[in-house]
């Protein structure tokens, strides 16, 4: 593959990651306003999702959002019976946060559309370039991270 190939498809790849990016923030942000959420109660229900039961301290840091805005996020998730919050078992002082779900069933079936067309994608794909794909937007999710921290880093410093 010639230099310039390779400068092409990178800058196609760099195009398609900023499209596949803008969709996803569309389709999460009118999600989550047909569900009476706003984006960041839906998106700590995301990291719950993926993460299991945590504190609202780490769900703070996991989101980038300072605590006192997670806790008003909680009172209002929990208000839709969406998280339950419990104590700890291993540490009675630390508050435990967990996906309530006969809540959170009802929301996942609004993903049936997004559900129904990815897995026609997927089905497009040999395991192998899936195996690969998955990999690929795993170590991009990392670095996303790695730069938010960064910049969150930065933000501290100037205050």
């Amino acid at each position: 593959m010639s230099s310039e190939e390779r400068t092409a498809a990178l800058a196609e790849l760099q195009r398609a990651g900023r499209e596949l990016s803008d969709a996803t923030v569309l389709y999460h942000g009118v999600l989550a306003e047909r569900l009476g959420l706003s984006p960041s109660q839906w998106k700590t229900l995301g990291i719950l999702e993926n993460h299991g039961s945590l504190s609202a301290g780490e769900l703070a840091s996991r989101s980038g959002l300072a605590p006192a805005s997670m806790s008003g996020i909680l009172d209002h998730l929990e208000s839709k019976e969406l998280v339950r919050r419990s104590q700890d078992p291993g540490d009675r002082r630390r508050t435990l946060v967990e996906l309530h779900a006969p809540g959170i069933q009802e929301l996942y079936a609004a993903f049936g559309g997004l559900m129904r067309r990815l897995s026609e994608l997927h089905g497009s794909y040999a395991t192998e370039e899936l195996h690969l794909i998955a990999g690929y937007l795993a170590a991009a999710a990392e670095r996303q991270r790695a730069a938010t921290r960064e910049l969150q880093g930065e933000a501290e410093m100037e205050s």
